[in-house]
């Protein structure tokens, strides 16, 4: 153990596999329960553990965690240990009921999934029909009970361009954040849905926009992890996007349903889950020299490949987000979904069609602080500049992210 240990500040817990959703893009291929999942007396223990490490908080999600038959016990227990407690859930059973016994333990934050700006897109993605809309009529309760709602939307092709009519939906809605992530090539997620970098860069400065343009008290954006990494053209002040490598195992960690820790919960291949809980406390995991070894400043630094090895903040940076990188490269220290690569390589592009020209111009441009988009330029990026240009449709409506 060093002089000053590491503080556990925050915890992802997946109470249990089990769902009642079949969504696209899910990570961990949710809907039947793992095999050995901890019992009660098993997940009551854990809790008198996270207590005993002082963590910050907890996230309890799924699969579904409501359909974890003990679910109230545990959320209670932390609540009662002084740990503050937030859900995450895809809605269908957040009925009158859950609500109020959410209130009663002092709820942190509730996370809905919403996957589309239209009903039809995020039921799709669901493959829940109707639940879109019974979640917006679910609001009024939620709102009378106090707890913050925050939307969590995970991107892919399929709702994208979505984004703007999305946003306009929660503006006028009681949800009082909004998360926004990509989808990593991992359990059910297929690769023909994945973004393109160009597709990812346009949703991280449409993050970027709204987050500067949009007033906190209406709606507090935030881009997760998987979004940044040391842009020339968004600005750095704000604390948009700030990074100094992945947390995965220094002040979070993961527990799965089985029993098993991971630094993150997202690196969801079974060559992450190194520790069990039925073995060793989560103290013993936590401080132990091994524990997430491959994540370690030293050893991360060495796994740094293609443009992370070369690029001049990768001593800081390590390759951004693992889950990312791992999932689309097999190396957590190999990431082309960052702002920085992409700024880098079409600087150096000879653009041989329109598009490649204006989306070089828009890498070379700058944001300002109210918001606006400049190209490299200095003309201001617009709906009307948009639609003159000799682009496709599709094209067309993804920069007009930027734009509407």
């Amino acid at each position: 153990m060093t002089l000053f240990p590491k503080k556990l500040s925050s915890v992802v817990w997946e109470l249990t596999l089990r769902c009642n959703a079949h969504c696209s893009h899910c990570g961990s291929s949710a809907g039947t329960m793992r095999a050995h999942e901890l019992t009660l007396d098993e997940s009551l223990r854990v809790c008198d553990q996270l207590a005993e490490l002082h963590c910050e908080r907890i996230n309890l999600m799924g699969g579904e965690l409501f359909l974890y038959p003990h679910w109230k016990k545990i959320a209670s227990y932390l609540s009662k240990k002084g740990i503050l407690v937030s859900i995450i859930t895809n809605g269908i059973l957040l009925n009158k009921e859950n609500i109020s016994f959410l209130k009663e333990i002092n709820t942190e934050t509730i996370g809905i999934s919403l996957d589309g700006g239209l009903a039809q897109t995020h039921d799709t993605v669901r493959q829940v029909p109707g639940l879109f809309d019974r979640i917006f009529q679910n609001i009024p309760t939620i709102s009378q009970a106090g707890i913050p709602l925050v939307a969590i939307t995970t991107l892919t092709k399929k709702n994208l361009l979505e984004l703007n009519i999305l946003k306009e939906k929660l503006l006028n809605s009681g949800f009082r954040g909004w998360q926004l992530q990509i989808a990593a090539l991992t359990g059910r997620m297929a690769e023909a849905f994945l973004l393109n970098q160009e597709e990812y860069y346009i949703a991280g400065l449409f993050a970027a926009k709204n987050t500067i343009s949009v007033p906190q008290n209406k709606l507090q954006i935030t881009a997760m992890h998987d979004f940044g990494y040391y842009s020339k053209t968004i600005p750095i002040k704000k604390g948009l996007f700030g990074w100094t490598g992945c947390p995965a195992g220094k002040g979070v960690l993961g527990i799965r349903s089985d029993g098993k820790v991971h630094g993150c919960l997202s690196m969801q291949n079974d060559k992450f889950a190194e520790r069990d809980l039925r073995k060793e406390t989560l103290k013993e995991i936590f401080y132990a020299n091994d524990f997430c070894v491959w994540n370690k400043r030293f050893h991360r630094y060495k796994k740094l490949g293609g443009f992370c090895k070369e690029c001049e903040y990768g001593l800081v940076c390590l390759g951004g987000c693992s889950d990312i990188a791992y999932s689309v490269t097999g190396n957590v220290g190999n990431n082309p979904f960052c702002f920085h690569a992409i700024e880098t390589a079409y600087k150096k592009l000879k653009p041989t069609n329109d598009f490649e020209a204006i989306f070089q111009s828009i890498t070379q441009g700058k944001m300002t602080d109210d918001g606006k988009f400049y190209l490299s330029t200095k003309e201001e990026l617009t709906a009307d500049l948009v639609e003159k240009l000799n682009i496709s449709v599709a094209q067309k409506q993804l920069l007009k992210l930027l734009t509407d």
